[in-house]
């Protein structure tokens, strides 16, 4: 832990941090899902002037890793079509069972799918196959009606 608290500081030192920016940088790394694995990456959390439209490399890492890892005709939120299209790019099955280790595999695909949205690729997270809930009543008179009439005499009958 020492090491890398040394190297960190090392590392925020040359890139010329700031106090403001120390401080704005840990408060935002805070309420993050993965905290930033890298300096320039935390110092990015305080000099960003536009917020992205992009989830962080990390962020989108955890995220496409659980949606993966789920299974069955479940609702998966992606946050974003670019996270949706890195995980589809690695592969569903590499980050359902994928460790830290892959983050830096993954980040980089990430980038590189980043930027292709941004000038102008467009990418679509599929809608979900489940059939929409809709209601018909049975219409007085029908077949249905007919039937469902039929069985429920006969259910009548077995009853008494």
């Amino acid at each position: 832990m020492l090491d890398t608290a040394e190297v960190w500081a090392i590392a925020l030192t040359d890139l010329r941090i700031t106090g403001k920016e120390l401080n704005l940088a840990q408060r935002k790394s805070m309420a993050l899902e993965w905290p930033p694995t890298a300096p320039a990456d935390f110092l990015a959390l305080a000099r960003t002037q536009q917020a992205s439209p992009y989830p962080i490399a990390n962020d989108a890492f955890v995220t496409a890793c659980s949606n993966c890892g789920m299974k069955g005709d479940v609702e998966r939120k992606w946050k974003h079509e670019v996270v949706y299209e890195t995980a589809n790019r690695i592969g569903f099955g590499v980050l359902a069972s994928a460790t830290d280790f892959f983050l830096k595999t993954f980040t980089a695909t990430y980038k590189q799918v980043c930027a292709e949205h941004a000038s102008g690729t467009s990418f679509v997270i599929p809608k979900s196959h489940r059939l929409a809930h809709s209601h018909e009543p049975v219409q007085a008179g029908s077949e249905a009606d007919k039937k469902i009439n039929e069985r429920l005499a006969g259910l009548r009958r077995l009853a008494v």
